[in-house]
């Protein structure tokens, strides 16, 4: 994959959101990232779609390269808000967007925030709760504990390959995460870029009352979802599929919720798909 030109665009609150550009002479495609994560993991599936498109990563606040002022909230709205300066900055006009887990409920609400910059999107296991929902209390808690500082890269890769969730992941994709989900550090360890403490706080300030929106929706939507439960697994992605006027819904059979980043032939060939690339 070449590697992109990133640039830091100003969004609300004195973030300054990270935009990985990858150059390309067909239409845009932005890739938003699922909490804890980075956009740059989605670079080996970018490669797959070759110079069809024009792919554009996302780091929303918090994560990866984006600057986060510490008292900033991070709920749907200023995750919206992080996503629209992105398409702002781009001038996007029926472009197109790739989203997983909380990306993937960002990008469908952001197709409402900027009508006409978006055509279609293709997101796997969005979350958007059907009901409020009482505040993932036990797991943001769990999260807080999250190792945060390791060695080296490759005891990363090394420790994550064989425990879940990790282990649906394509090697590349891993490979990608550990590259650019970690910063290192003075004395030559690595340190997650996203904080265990920011990623409990996304946890609980995100997403909880987008449900009604969905019939606003116009654009198509392919909602991919494993069909294998597990923690973090969503069980809305069929009624978000058909509360989308333009939704439909295609299982991935065997995956769970990181399975976007497994099967990687497959995910691309759903994309071109969705978004008649071929």
């Amino acid at each position: 994959m070449r590697e992109p030109t990133t640039r830091l665009i100003d969004s609300t609150d004195g973030v300054e959101v990270a935009a990985h550009d990858y150059g390309g002479g067909g239409p845009h495609v932005f890739f938003v990232h699922g909490t804890g994560m980075v956009s740059r993991m989605w670079e080996p599936v970018m490669e797959l779609l070759d110079d069809r498109v024009h792919p554009v990563g996302i780091d929303l606040r918090g994560h990866g390269a984006s600057q986060f002022p510490a008292d900033v909230s991070c709920d749907d709205f200023r995750m919206v808000a992080d996503v629209c300066a992105v398409l702002d900055d781009f001038e996007a006009r029926g472009s197109f967007i790739v989203g997983h887990s909380m990306g993937g409920g960002t990008a469908l609400l952001s197709s409402l925030a900027r009508p006409g910059a978006l055509a279609a999107a293709w997101v796997f296991e969005p979350i958007i709760f059907e009901r409020p929902v009482e505040r993932p209390t036990d797991f943001a808690e769990m999260t807080r504990k999250r190792r945060a500082e390791f060695p080296s890269r490759a005891e990363v890769v090394e420790r994550f390959a064989s425990r879940p969730p990790f282990d649906e992941m394509h090697p590349a994709c891993l490979a990608a995460y550990v590259d650019h989900g970690f910063t290192d550090q003075p004395d030559e360890s690595i340190r997650l870029a996203c904080d265990p403490e920011i990623e409990a706080r996304v946890f609980e300030d995100y997403l909880h009352d987008g449900w009604d929106r969905l019939p606003d929706i116009a654009i198509p939507v392919r909602v991919a979802r494993g069909t294998d439960e597990s923690l973090l697994s969503s069980t809305e992605a069929p009624g978000i599929a058909r509360r989308l006027p333009a939704g439909e819904l295609e299982d991935f059979e065997g995956a769970s919720h990181m399975g976007c980043f497994g099967d990687l032939d497959r995910v691309a060939h759903s994309i071109r798909e969705t978004f008649a690339l071929d």
